[in-house]
């Protein structure tokens, strides 16, 4: 999902143009020691008078184990760049833990791992810090970001972001 205005989907500054800001790809079984390779294709443009809220990457990894249940492998974001150019952006994913002995042996059986009742918590560092969590890997995301337009609102875009 690409999130906008500090979580909100009721998005204020920045509206959706063209394409869809939320997505589901497929599955990918890789070889032991190699990546999973999606291949996802991200095309959403957006229009904004201002750089509030600037736009985040998030995403779900799922996992399917082999009785064919889905479980949720982990919640990672990660904000996109504010410049223009193409990026490789690495976004750690990480998941809640079962707190108790009772939950852990839950979790093993049955894949029944915990999940967020509000995934704001993933980009939002309010209560975040209170979650036992573990590190569940890393997304590798390639993505170009094209500005137009916000030099007549006096934002200019150097190499290293927003000036």
């Amino acid at each position: 999902d690409i999130i906008t205005d500090e979580g909100r989907t009721d998005v204020k500054h920045w509206n959706r143009l063209e394409g869809s800001s939320s997505g589901q790809t497929h599955i990918d079984v890789a070889q032991e020691g190699f990546m999973s390779v999606w291949a996802h294709p991200i095309d959403v443009h957006y229009s904004t008078t201002t750089i509030h809220g600037w736009p985040k990457f998030y995403c779900e990894v799922w996992s399917q184990d082999m009785h064919g249940r889905f479980a949720l492998a982990g919640y990672g974001f990660c904000h996109l760049p504010s410049s223009p150019g193409t990026f490789q952006l690495d976004i750690c994913t990480w998941r809640p833990v079962p707190q108790s002995w009772a939950d852990q042996v839950r979790a093993w059986f049955l894949g029944a791992y915990p999940r967020l009742k509000t995934t704001d918590l993933v980009w939002r560092q309010d209560d975040r810090y209170r979650l036992s969590t573990a590190s569940c890997g890393v997304v590798k995301l390639e993505l170009s970001v094209v500005t137009f337009g916000f030099e007549k609102y006096g934002v200019v875009f150097s190499s290293e972001g927003l000036t």
